[in-house]
């Protein structure tokens, strides 16, 4: 893409000269082919078809399909690259354009920070490897925006350019040509921080190019074990009062930043963890600091973590990533009061302390100085290991039977800079690119040390009269490396041995929501939210920080470009939970300011401070969308809405339905940008797999002089296919994006009411259908509470189940009450209405009962045999209507939203 023609004065691109006005089949193809690689060099992730369309005289929307048949015959003729990665699969023409540009404009100041980020995982072996490399660092850039992440995607093309970047100054390349990483490289040279990054990852690469890492000629065999990994889940024991159980979980964001699909689960799903006494809540496994209670020692047979609903393939991965150490027995050593770390080897020094764990069905080990001690966790036993100075002959025996060794005369500890990670007494953690300085102590005489790392057998010297041998492990890859030691003697007789285990880690970009430790932490729910979900109620915030202090709250609207639409400030009092965020974000969202800028924006920054405390960003995106909305306003307040469709398939459909109609479809043209009526609406553009689906805005000044919106929603019969399909209806609702606009909540609001008033009348029969009709028009929902318990049923034991729920509204009015509540109320009767073996059905109905959409989710056949249920004996839906909008009469605004 060098060597084009611009228009004078500009940065345009000049378009190829034909005898045609518009390029035909027969047409020469080459210019076309580089004009299109020049506007995608150009390209800011945003209506590329418009910029071409531009700056392309006679150009229409028809021929965009041969720019594709152009890249194609160039790739076939000359060898030009095919763009690949699930972006390239979607994008199917404007993919072309943009991988010939190599490296468009705005993502090459991210690129020259993550190969500065990366430099000191760089090898020899992956500068040689631009496949290898570009995984590598698609893998490295999850805290990327998602443009960045999605030109990651493409492997090769990132590992080439990587690699080209990181030659030498002046050195020639095979993986682009002279003129075109010059140009690359002209462009990282404006910016001066883009250069020093540049310049402190080439200098890295010229450090290590033509290194090789390796051993002596000897080697070893090494047995087929599993070594621990860095994802494995941490033991510890804490005291109080009696020893409990704790796992530190991993985070998983780097493991799975190459897996879309996995990143993706572990973002929405809920985590249970084998004897945990909770459920880790989704998105906790892409943070670091999660913690789990262990009321019960983890069963060997059963994974240690597990997605609940998780795709199988998913949760194989995740068995195998995180697994603790295999027992019988496992083996703690005191660190401080009241805190005992795990001892992955299973080895004992003379004279220290230890804790012993194993299962309730073995005996202690025969010594003397084990003594049994209380612990928590059940299905084990706890015993306190009081290692003496010297032991027998006979006490060595008894612990080598229960697997435990003894080690003495030898210890291996890291030295000089401190390791990452350190438990001790045999693991330790370094990042790549770290130095791995290893001490060897021992007071024996020596003459040398036989070292083993992965099978590579290397011998020291020792020299003498000193009393520790320092050396440095380099070249590690990334992964966890058995490190075995054998003293030996000057006869080379070995005296002693011992072992540790390294674990090199590939350091992510530090997480914008700050880490444990510092004074100000947040975390958002899913993670990495995009630009909508934070702002529409489907992501929660959680600030951690002194109790009572109060933070600056700084919410930053930008544009494409990186420019500042609007910035507003407040005040927060630390800490910050769910229900303490949505009031933050509602304040926000009601903001005018925000409002004005905020169909504008691209991405949104979050940043919380306080003065000698800390400090904490989050910085959420639009997210790049092939079909895009955006909306003005014309004279009268009415809003406009255009669709922005960067979809190359030409084959876009857009479904409009009315807030007074909501399940009909009127279709519209997407070319055309219209009108929106007063009330709002749903609109759902559709090209391919790409939807843009979203809530419309209102005309609050018109909305304020007319009658309230009355939907009207019919059903057609009493069957499991129309419940699905008004449950459907509400799902299209309360799935689409929301625009900063106070009224178009509600309007959406008013709307799932309707649905679900629907489906009660069509399951609960006619005396609940004119319950649910009056509490449509009621004033005080809380004044028919008395009229929806008796409807709920006429037999003894309906009765019982309706007083046992109105007795109960008080206590549930929190969504988790309200769920375990109904389930201890409603189980007892499921069998008799021939529901069994569904420990989820209890939650099935508060859903049909209160967000019917969310049904829909559910596997079919699941869905399908409840309902079939329900509509046999509707009395288990009246229940769970009667349970949820009962608590809802008793709640307040925030409560009711919150709600089932």
């Amino acid at each position: 893409s060098e060597g084009l023609g611009h228009y004078p004065g500009t940065d345009a691109p000049r378009p190829p000269t034909t005898a045609a006005a518009s390029p035909t089949p027969s047409s020469g193809k080459s210019p076309f082919v580089v004009y299109a690689a020049e506007v995608g060099y150009g390209y800011v992730g945003d209506e590329y078809w418009t910029t071409f369309s531009s700056l392309t005289p006679h150009w229409t929307s028809q021929e965009r399909s041969m720019i594709r048949e152009w890249f194609e015959l160039f790739h076939d003729r000359y060898g030009g690259a095919r763009p690949t990665g699930a972006w390239a699969n979607h994008f199917t023409i404007i993919s072309w354009p943009i991988t010939h540009a190599v490296l468009p404009v705005y993502l090459q100041r991210h690129l020259a920070q993550l190969l500065f980020d990366f430099r000191g995982a760089l090898t020899s072996e992956l500068l040689d490897d631009p496949r290898a490399l570009g995984t590598r660092l698609a893998q490295r850039a999850t805290n990327y925006t998602e443009r960045f992440r999605i030109f990651c995607e493409n492997n090769t093309l990132v590992g080439q350019v990587a690699a080209a970047l990181l030659s030498g100054e002046n050195e020639p390349t095979s993986y682009l040509t002279g003129p075109t990483l010059a140009r690359l490289v002209e462009g990282l040279s404006e910016e001066q921080q883009a250069r020093r990054w540049l310049k402190m990852a080439r200098a890295s690469a010229t450090r290590l190019r033509g290194f090789r890492s390796g051993g002596s000629a000897a080697a070893v065999n090494t047995t087929a074990k599993r070594l621990p990994h860095a994802t494995d889940p941490r033991l510890v024991l804490r005291r109080d009062g009696a020893w409990n159980a704790y796992a530190e979980l991993p985070d998983l964001t780097g493991p799975s930043a190459g897996l879309p699909k996995v990143y993706d689960q572990l973002r929405v799903s809920r985590v249970s963890v084998n004897g945990g006494a909770r459920s880790i809540p989704p998105s906790g496994l892409l943070y670091p600091g999660q913690e789990v209670c262990l009321v019960r020692w983890p069963r060997p047979d059963q994974p240690f973590l597990q997605l609940e609903r998780g795709d199988v393939e998913i949760n194989r991965l995740l068995s195998e990533w995180c697994v603790i150490t295999k027992g019988p027995w496992w083996l703690f050593r005191h660190q401080s009061t009241g805190l005992a770390i795990e001892v992955k080897g299973k080895f004992v020094r003379p004279g220290h302390q230890y804790v012993l764990v194993g299962s309730d069905t073995i005996d202690k080990p025969p010594v003397p100085w084990c003594a049994e001690t209380a612990i928590g966790a059940k299905g084990i036993r706890a015993y306190e290991l009081s290692v003496p100075p010297r032991l027998s002959e006979s006490e060595e025996s008894a612990l080598l039977a229960a697997e435990l060794s003894v080690v003495s005369h030898v210890a291996i500890r890291p030295v000089g800079i401190v390791a990452s990670a350190w438990d001790g007494e045999g693991e330790a953690e370094w990042l790549a690119g770290e130095p791995a300085l290893l001490g060897i102590k021992s007071d024996l005489v020596l003459r040398r040390a036989r070292i083993v790392v992965d099978g590579a057998v290397y011998f020291l010297e020792w020299t003498p009269g000193e009393p520790e041998l320092l050396f440095v492990l380099e070249g590690l890859t990334v992964g966890t490396h058995e490190l075995n030691v054998a003293l030996l003697s000057h006869d080379d007789r070995q005296i002693a041995s011992g072992s540790l285990m390294a674990t090199i880690r590939d350091p992510q970009v530090r997480p914008q929501g700050a880490t444990m430790g510092e004074g100000i932490r947040l975390l958002a729910t899913p993670s990495r939210p995009t630009l909508a979900e934070l702002w529409d109620d489907r992501a929660v915030v959680t600030i951690d920080g002194p109790v009572g202090t109060e933070a600056d709250l700084r919410v930053t609207l930008l544009d494409g470009q990186g420019a500042v639409l609007t910035e507003l400030h407040s005040t927060l009092r630390l800490p910050i939970d769910k229900a303490g965020w949505r009031t933050t974000a509602k304040a926000v969202r009601t903001d005018q300011r925000f409002s004005d800028a905020y169909d504008a924006a691209e991405s949104c920054a979050l940043a919380v401070t306080r003065d000698g405390v800390g400090f904490a960003a989050l910085t959420c995106e639009r997210g790049f969308q092939p079909l895009r909305w955006r909306f003005s306003r014309n004279h009268d307040g009415d809003a406009v809405a255009t669709l922005i469709d960067q979809a190359d398939g030409g084959s876009t459909t857009l479904a409009f339905y009315d807030v007074e109609a909501p399940l009909t479809a009127v279709q519209m043209n997407p070319a055309k940008p219209f009108t929106v009526p007063p009330h709002g609406g749903l609109v759902i553009a559709r090209s391919g797999d790409a939807v843009a689906a979203t809530i419309l805005p209102t005309n609050p000044n018109a909305v304020i002089n007319m009658p309230p919106a009355r939907p009207v929603v019919t059903s057609q019969s009493n069957s499991v296919r129309e419940v699905l399909h008004l449950a459907e209806g509400h799902q299209r609702w309360i799935d689409a994006a929301l625009p900063a606009d106070a009224f178009a909540a509600y309007e959406r609001q008013t709307v799932g009411d309707a649905i679900a008033q629907a489906i009660g009348m069509l399951i609960g029969g006619s005396h609940w259908a004119a319950i649910e009709r009056k509490l449509a028009h009621a004033q005080e929902k809380a004044d028919y509470l008395g009229d929806m318990q008796n409807t709920v049923g006429v037999s003894t034991e309906h009765k019982a189940l309706a007083s046992t729920i109105a007795f109960s509204l008080y206590k549930w009015l929190k969504p988790e009450d309200l769920l375990r509540g109904f389930y201890d109320a409603i189980t007892p009767s499921l069998a008799d209405y021939g529901i069994s073996g569904k420990p989820a059905a209890s939650r099935f109905l508060l859903l049909l009962a209160g967000r019917p959409g969310h049904i829909t989710e559910w596997k079919p056949e699941d869905a399908s045999f409840i309902l079939e249920r329900v509509l046999k004996s509707p009395v288990l839906y009246r229940a769970a209507r009667f349970a949820v909008l009962g608590t809802r009469a008793l709640n307040d605004a925030e409560g009711v939203e919150r709600s089932f």
